[in-house]
């Protein structure tokens, strides 16, 4: 998969693409609908697959009062590249690209300099300036050029249109299961282990500092977990998300902690990924440090009890 963030590093394709655009936040069943139809229209047409996703994302850049991001752009990308894309345009999303007009949209940027020959976006989008054109404008002008535009309706769940608001509604409910549904495989995050202040090693259990960049979390608490290391080995464990209030000074922004069972060795500057069953509790300030082994203890034997039932196969999304 190319990643192109500068537009001056494409110099186009022999035939053209086939694009979809979206946030893709999370790259749940919805997002997966529109990349699948995309991509058989690129084999059809014998065009390159590609996704426009935005950085910062549209809402973010309006507004500083956001939700949680379910994925990290990294994340983000790992999903995209298993799914098989071509390229991925991040697309600077600024004031100048704001207040680009519906047909500059179609006409200059994807029809010029993206070649784009098809484009496939959700029933809900829209773009230029204030947002106020939508799928039939985009079928209206981009028709003349020979751009063929269509629009996918959406996946429900149990009577829901499957979202990424949905699912952070499901993640801060605690309703992993039903997350895992809508995702299609287990709420994941990613990351490089940093250095910590070590204490977990001196009550016996040592963590993987892993800092997520967020000063919101669409988790918050702690977690049974299934943890695959950059080699491909898959451990069992439990992971906290949050603020570490027993521990000094209160974070400013949260931190994933993991514990992996049976596992041996130095974990520094290595990416891990973080794969979240189900949850155990919400984080709690403990007096002092024995009373958080203690509770670390009771949270392992549950974590346990977790991965008996469990019938997570990590061979079907750790890749």
């Amino acid at each position: 998969m190319r990643l192109i963030r500068c537009l001056s590093d494409f110099k186009g394709t022999p035939n053209g693409i086939a694009l979809a655009i979206g946030n893709f936040d999370g790259f749940h069943r919805g997002h997966q609908a529109v990349i699948a139809t995309m991509q058989a229209k690129a084999k059809a047409l014998g065009l390159k697959s590609a996704v426009m996703i935005f950085e910062p994302q549209p809402l973010e850049f309006f507004s500083h009062n956001v939700p949680a991001r379910l994925y990290s752009l990294r994340d983000k990308l790992i999903a995209l590249d298993r799914a098989g894309i071509d390229i991925v345009f991040c697309m600077r999303f600024n004031k100048e690209f704001a207040s680009m007009s519906a047909q500059e949209y179609v006409n200059d940027l994807l029809y010029k300099k993206l070649q784009v020959r098809s484009v496939t976006v959700g029933t809900l989008f829209n773009f230029g300036k204030g947002g106020k054109s939508g799928i039939s404008d985009l079928k209206a002008l981009g028709a003349p050029l020979g751009l063929e535009a269509s629009a996918i309706a959406g996946v429900n769940l149990n009577g829901e249109r499957i979202s990424s608001t949905l699912i952070r509604q499901y993640l801060e409910e605690g309703k992993l299961k039903l997350a895992a549904t809508a995702l299609g495989r287990p709420y994941s995050i990613s990351g490089k282990v940093v250095h910590g202040n070590e204490i977990g090693r001196t009550i016996g259990f040592p963590t993987a500092n892993i800092n997520i960049n967020r000063r919101v979390s669409p988790l918050l608490g702690v977690y049974a977990v299934k943890v695959r290391l950059d080699d491909g080995l898959v451990y069992r464990g439990i992971a906290n998300v949050g603020y570490r209030p027993t521990i000094g000074k209160q974070q400013k922004q949260s931190i994933l902690e993991v514990n992996l069972f049976d596992f041996k060795g130095n974990l520094y500057g290595r990416t891990l990924y973080v794969y979240f069953l189900q949850k155990l509790r919400q984080e709690i300030k403990f007096s002092d440090l024995g009373q958080l082994a203690e509770q670390l203890a009771c949270d392992r034997q549950q974590a346990y009890a977790v991965f008996t039932q469990s019938k997570f196969d990590t061979s079907d999304v750790c890749r």
